[in-house]
């Protein structure tokens, strides 16, 4: 009886053991499908990289010695940057919300705020924009959509906030 207790105690053991280490490599292989979005953090190298590229590199500081920089060089020039051009919303209503967000993503915009909204279309339809469609706005600006929740029994009725009230910049 001792025996056969001593055995099944060292089986529990390597289980226990084995499911630990099978449970750790599998967190570690789905690591990215349980936190979206975790593989495209900031990467401080590229972000220094793009820098040097566009010409804002760092002055040197101090030599070997830990010697101030000297200051009778010339300031660098700033960069000379165009000015963005501006793009235009695209027509977004009807469409489905993963439609919407690549519609957004093809015109240079992304995706803002999303709202959602009583109505009798499908949830997930797209109502609406903020900004509406053919504003023009610049490059990576955020646009609002407001999606349909599919628990309306009222027709369409969407209040759409003032242009005014919204502080979207074109800069």
């Amino acid at each position: 009886m001792n025996a056969t207790l001593k055995r099944w105690g060292k089986r529990a053991v390597v289980a226990l053991l084995l499911g630990g280490a099978l449970g750790a490599g599998a967190g570690v292989l789905t690591v990215n499908r349980l936190e979206p979005g975790r593989g495209t953090g900031v990467d401080s190298l590229a972000v220094m990289l793009d820098s040097i590229a566009r010409g804002n590199v760092p002055a040197a500081r101090g030599g070997a010695s830990g010697a101030a920089p000297s200051t009778s060089a010339a300031p660098p020039a700033a960069p000379v940057v165009a000015p963005a051009e501006l793009v235009a919303v695209p027509a977004l209503e009807g469409l489905e919300e993963g439609a919407a967000r690549n519609a957004l993503l093809d015109a240079g915009l992304v995706v803002g705020e999303i709202e959602f909204r009583a109505s009798t279309r499908p949830a997930g339809t797209v109502l609406a924009s903020v900004p509406a469609a053919g504003a023009q706005l610049a490059p990576e600006s955020p646009v609002t959509l407001i999606l349909s929740d599919g628990r309306g029994t009222d027709p369409d009725t969407l209040a759409v906030p003032a242009p005014s009230s919204l502080s979207h910049s074109s800069s």
